[in-house]
C-alpha cells in the first residue's frame, strides 16, 4: 500500500485489489466547503488518472 499526504491535509492511498488484478485508488480532501471538497478530489483523481495512463 503507497499512502501520500499531502500538505493541505488531503491523501492518496493507493493498493492492489486482494481478489482481482487491478489497483484501488482512495482520496480525501480537506476544502472550506463541500464543493470545495468536491473540486478538490477531482482535481487529485484527475492527477491520479494521469500517472496511472503513463506507466500502462
Amino acid at each position: 500500500m503507497l499512502r501520500y499526504l499531502l500538505g493541505d491535509g488531503s491523501r492518496v492511498i493507493v493498493r492492489p485489489s486482494g481478489t482481482e488484478p487491478k489497483l484501488k485508488v482512495y482520496i480525501d480532501a480537506r476544502a472550506d466547503t463541500a464543493e470545495g471538497a468536491r473540486a478538490a478530489v477531482a482535481e487529485l483523481e484527475a492527477g491520479v488518472r494521469t500517472l496511472l495512463d503513463e506507466r500502462s
